[in-house]
């Protein structure tokens, strides 16, 4: 699950810092924790840490908790284990679209909870191309090279559903487009749109090869965080998505994806 989620986490910054400056300081649990369909869950929980010495704090341990993700409409409750590091797990749930979850634990004498719909997976993910050519550069080149049009993805949304697109180089060798780069990131994405099409520029490709394009289903609990991520210095620490007395976020996630090779003329 955690390999699956990985782009997700590098993109948006999405690991809980432990050291943030907060006023009105509250001993309150960061809860970070994506619920992958047909995945097995994680939820890691970390400890407000500010750089003042004059907080109270308490003695709760974020690896002592008693954490459980719900299944609502059945009622089951499922008790997650704690590996070390704030993270729980359960071997014995696996997320199933369509239905709902609420995370639970007591923290400082409330109860911190949260509660996620796992969305469908997307439907009918088209590219306009399975391949394109783009001209390398840095190689001698004395004018701008000839871009090939941009790719367009197209998929089916009936009812305003968030999306996000993620493009990916999965090749184990890279080679640079642009040679001149060389702290190029080899994947890249979008903003979240509830529209059902998306154009990958040309440009945005760093790397020749195989690029797995990964279209993501979110939650608007999702794009409440991206959005405050996106638009403010602020960190996961700061952010109240969805969690009650706590901050964070509990979201779910549902993805399908096709391929696209990069190549030269």
């Amino acid at each position: 699950m955690m390999k699956k989620l990985a782009y997700l986490i590098i993109l948006f910054s999405l690991t809980a810092c432990q050291e943030t400056a907060l006023t009105g300081f509250q001993d309150k649990p960061v809860v970070e924790s994506y619920l992958y369909a047909e995945s097995t869950p994680s939820v890691k929980i970390s400890k407000l840490i500010p750089f003042t010495s004059d907080m109270v704090f308490s003695d709760m341990d974020v690896n002592k908790l008693t954490v459980s993700i719900t299944e609502q409409v059945s009622g089951k409750k499922y008790s997650l284990t704690g590996n070390g590091e704030g993270i729980y797990t359960s071997s014995d749930l696996i997320i199933t679209p369509g239905k709902s979850y609420q995370l639970s634990f007591p923290y400082n004498d409330q109860t911190v909870s949260a509660t996620t719909l796992v969305p469908e997976k997307p439907q009918n993910l088209t590219l306009s191309a399975s391949s394109i050519s783009i001209e390398q550069r840095g190689t001698g080149l004395t004018g701008p090279p000839e871009m090939p049009s941009p790719i367009e993805i197209n998929w089916t949304n009936t009812d305003q559903s968030y999306y996000l697109v993620v493009v990916k180089n999965v090749e184990s060798v890279k080679t640079a487009i642009d040679t001149r780069e060389s702290t190029a990131k080899d994947f890249f994405r979008n903003q979240p749109v509830n529209t059902d099409h998306y154009e990958i520029n040309a440009r945005s490709f760093k790397f020749y090869g195989m690029h797995r394009v990964i279209l993501y289903k979110i939650q608007p609990e999702y794009v409440l965080y991206f959005q405050e991520n996106s638009t403010s210095s602020i960190s996961i620490t700061e952010i109240r998505a969805n969690i009650e007395n706590g901050f964070g976020i509990f979201t779910a996630i549902n993805s399908v994806s096709a391929y696209l090779y990069v190549g030269k003329p």
